[in-house]
């Protein structure tokens, strides 16, 4: 989904603006430190600067990724966070894998985009439990999205910007709000479908 000539489209970035060159050279140094010495993240993953993996011996990223800045995951000591190939994480995205979270292949994350699995006992001591979350392959995900414990959000689903997902979001599903709700499909052109996807789209 957003593969490209990387030498190309250096070369061509550094014709426009040469200074590009001290952003490019530090997101050669984040992606050597997570491909070659935490040994996390595949073969032609691209990581930004200020990228934190916290517990990475929990964390496997597949091949061909984009981790854009300042983005924080943290699996815990007994979680895992396992994200598939081409996926694509925008600035500021959180990650909080201790419930376990699978993100499938193609999966884009906008901005902002927080993801947790740790819930609490409201009732009595705040207990922390986890549960897992799952993103499928080629979800999208618009800017400023929550995603919250126990959820499974199907294959080529569109997340709208800015909603809260508390339930499943079946396969192919347009989903916007605060708690996020079903307003269309992908196969149906009517209604606020385009407009919801279009919402996401703004988020990367």
């Amino acid at each position: 989904m957003h593969e490209l000539d990387k030498r190309r489209y250096m070369l061509e970035l550094l014709r426009r603006d040469p200074s590009e060159i001290l952003r490019i050279a530090s997101h050669a140094l984040a992606t050597f430190k997570f491909r070659y010495l935490k040994r996390c993240v595949g073969p032609g993953t691209v990581v930004g600067p200020k990228v934190e993996m916290v517990n990475a011996a929990n964390i496997r990223v597949g091949r061909d990724c984009l981790f854009q800045e300042h983005i924080y995951m943290r699996a815990g000591n007994q979680g895992r966070i396992t994200i598939g190939d081409r996926a694509a994480l925008n600035s500021f995205v959180r990650i909080f894998g201790h419930g376990g979270i699978s993100i499938g292949d193609d999966v884009q994350l906008g901005p902002g985009t927080l993801i947790t699995t740790t819930q609490h006992d409201f009732h009595g001591d705040l207990e922390a439990s986890f549960e897992p979350v799952v993103i499928c392959e080629r979800a999208w995900i618009g800017a400023n999205v929550t995603v919250l414990p126990g959820v499974t959000i199907g294959a080529y689903a569109v997340v709208g910007a800015g909603s809260v997902v508390t339930k499943d979001i079946p396969p192919r599903s347009i989903a916007v709000g605060v708690p996020a709700r079903v307003i269309g499909s992908l196969d149906d052109a009517r209604g606020d479908a385009p407009r919801a996807a279009a919402a996401a789209g703004k988020g990367f």
